[in-house]
Formats: structure tokens, C-alpha cells, sequence
């Protein structure tokens, strides 16, 4: 598999993109994608998962460095892979879920969460991985690690928000490497068929203490999921909504808050700055105008023709003054707080003399 996925990288080269910030990049959508190259970008630096070149165990001292599990939905291991890679490589990913598909009816579609799963997906969308199975396949994230990615992945692959995956929260991986951490003294200094014939043996008590007690965690499971409904029921009628329109909402907002960033420059604030400070200043002359205007309306000497002339210039005045308000206001809101605190120590500073 790690060939195979290394000959698909060198044969299709994908459009290059460098990663997006916040100073100078355009964000955008991906074909097949369903959150920005922004959110991937975030998503990856926080999890050393999604870095292959992270090393979390040294190859020069240990042949086998870690093991990668697909678990059934009763979290019992259906395929372990052992990994002889420094880093969480993804062509193990791909090989369990490969290994799946070639025990399953062509119909059958599957359900798959992982701690990383909006960077698997993004790969497969790039290079063409697991094609031919990609239309069968709802990819999640664990419930544990979704809290670890950005807020626009969670509202679009958190498993309780996903059609399909009902309470389940891909923990099971954790609790079998909890049942096997005993072993990890003993595993890194045997033989390497003595390793794999004491991982088989654990594999299978596992197996059958959970296959035991089955019909007891249905029974848990399915009281708990009609507890949960009904909960659920309870706030849907006590809401005064229609479920229709609750959906309208929420549709709405999955697309608000995943949309791409807007295209940012370098220097945004400190222009926006600059140019606030010179409005500022152009809004305290027509400030002096109007005062001028007003004085010369008060005076009852005033000859006819500068009455009459302030009067009209006064309107206008006031007309520029208001406009130019509104355009102050709109550019307030769209500084952050820094520079909201510049403006105000720049407006402050006496040195500039608004």
C-alpha cells in the first residue's frame, strides 16, 4: 500500500497550495472538500497524527514502532496493522480500510471515525485514494479528538451532528490500548513472533470477553439511546419550532461559518488605521464648519447674503458629516482589538493634533 500510494503522489502531482494565513493568501474550497484549505491548514498543525514526518518512535532502536487498530462498532478489533514507521504514516489508514471493503457486500456502506479524518479525506480527494470506495464511505472524527479541531470541521464531521453514526463515539481504540498497555514493557524487548503471537492471544480474549457480554451492552446501549430521544423530543416540542425550520436554521448556519475566509493582505490594519485617522480628522473640520455656520446663523447682524449662504452650507455640511459617521463605523467594526488600540493611542497622541 505504501508504494502503491507513493505512485499515485508521483503520477498525479496535485495543483501546488501553500498553506493559507491570515496575511496574504485567498482562501478557499477544495473540489470534493467540505471546509477551507484554512481550516485543513489549522487542523493539521494540531494534531501530530496528521505530520508523517513526526517521529513518535525511533526505528533504530525498535523494528515495530507502534500498531494501528480498526475496531467494529461493539469495539472489537477487526484488523490490526503493525507499523515499522517513525510517524503515523497514512498508508496504514488506508490499508485497514482496504482490508475492509475486501470483506464486505459490494451494497454495504460503512461508517468510519477517526482523530484525523477531515486530513484523510483531504487526500483522498487529492490523490484519488480509495475510490472505488469513497461513495460507500461517511467519514467522522472521534468524539474525544473533535474537541481538537477547528469549530467549522466540528460542525460538519463531529459524529452527533453526521447522519448515521447515532451515539457512537470511536473510542474504542482507546480501550483496547488501555487493555493492552500492560504489554508494552514486554513487547518492545521480545522477538518479533513472539510479539505478534501475544498480541493474537490478547486480541482474542478481548474478542470474547466483549462477545460475552454483548447482550447486556445491547440492552445499555438501546436504553440509552431511547432515553436520549426522548430528551430530545421533550426540548423539540417545548422549543415552538417546527423541526423543518430548525433544520432551515442550522443548514444555514453549517454554511455561514464554513465558508472560505475573506482574502486578507499584510498591512489590512495598519491601512485601515491610517485611513480612519485621516476620516477622523476630516470629520473634526466639518465639525469646525458646522460651528462656524451656527455662529453666523446665531448672529442677528449677520449680513443677508452670509445668512443665506450659511444656511445652505450648513445642510450640506451636515449631509458630508453624516455619511462620513457612517463610513467611520463601518470601518471600526472591522478592526480586532489590536487595532482598535492603536487607533485609540494614534487619536489620543497629541503629537497628531486631531
Amino acid at each position: 500500500m505504501e508504494r502503491y500510494m507513493d505512485a499515485l503522489r508521483a503520477r498525479k502531482p496535485p495543483p501546488k497550495r501553500t498553506k493559507v494565513t491570515q496575511e496574504d493568501q485567498e482562501d478557499c474550497i477544495e473540489g470534493g472538500l467540505c471546509v477551507s484549505n484554512s481550516i485543513l491548514d489549522r487542523c493539521e498543525s494540531g494534531f501530530t497524527a496528521a505530520d508523517e514526518r513526526h517521529m513518535k518512535a525511533s526505528t533504530q532502536f525498535f523494528d515495530d514502532t507502534a500498531l494501528m487498530a480498526l475496531l467494529c462498532r461493539h469495539d472489537i478489533v477487526l484488523f490490526l496493522a503493525n507499523m515499522c514507521s517513525a510517524g503515523e504514516k497514512q498508508h496504514y489508514v488506508m490499508t485497514l480500510i482496504e482490508m475492509l471493503f475486501q470483506h464486505l457486500p459490494l451494497e454495504c456502506h460503512v461508517g468510519i471515525l477517526y482523530d484525523i479524518r477531515c486530513q484523510v479525506k483531504c487526500s483522498c480527494a487529492k490523490w484519488g485514494f480509495l475510490n472505488r470506495y469513497m461513495d460507500r464511505i461517511s467519514f467522522g472524527i472521534s468524539v474525544f479528538h473533535t474537541f481538537g479541531h477547528q469549530w467549522a470541521c466540528q460542525i460538519i464531521y463531529h459524529p452527533r451532528k453526521r447522519r448515521g453514526f447515532g451515539l457512537s463515539d470511536g473510542e474504542g481504540c482507546k480501550h483496547f490500548w488501555h487493555s493492552i498497555s500492560k504489554l508494552r514493557a514486554y513487547l518492545q524487548v521480545c522477538g518479533y513472533h513472539q510479539r505478534l503471537y501475544t498480541l493474537d492471544h490478547q486480541v482474542d480474549y478481548a474478542r470474547d470477553e466483549i462477545t460475552e457480554g454483548l447482550g447486556a451492552w445491547l440492552l445499555q446501549q438501546s436504553q440509552h439511546a431511547l432515553k436520549k430521544r426522548k430528551a430530545a423530543e421533550v426540548i423539540l416540542l417545548g422549543c415552538g419550532h417546527q423541526e423543518v425550520l430548525l433544520q432551515v436554521q442550522w443548514d444555514a448556519q453549517v454554511a455561514v461559518q464554513t465558508k472560505p475566509l475573506p482574502c486578507q493582505w499584510k498591512k489590512a490594519g495598519k491601512d485601515t488605521v491610517n485611513e480612519l485617522i485621516r476620516l477622523c480628522k476630516t470629520q473634526n473640520d466639518l465639525k469646525k464648519r458646522v460651528k462656524e455656520y451656527d455662529a453666523i446663523i446665531a448672529n442677528v447682524d449677520s449680513p443677508p447674503d452670509e445668512y443665506a449662504d450659511a444656511r445652505i452650507e450648513l445642510e450640506s455640511v451636515w449631509k458630508k458629516l453624516e455619511e462620513l459617521r457612517t463610513r467611520i463605523r463601518r470601518k471600526q467594526a472591522v478592526l480586532g482589538v489590536g487595532d482598535r488600540t492603536r487607533l485609540t493611542n494614534l487619536i489620543n497622541n497629541p503629537f497628531l493634533a486631531l
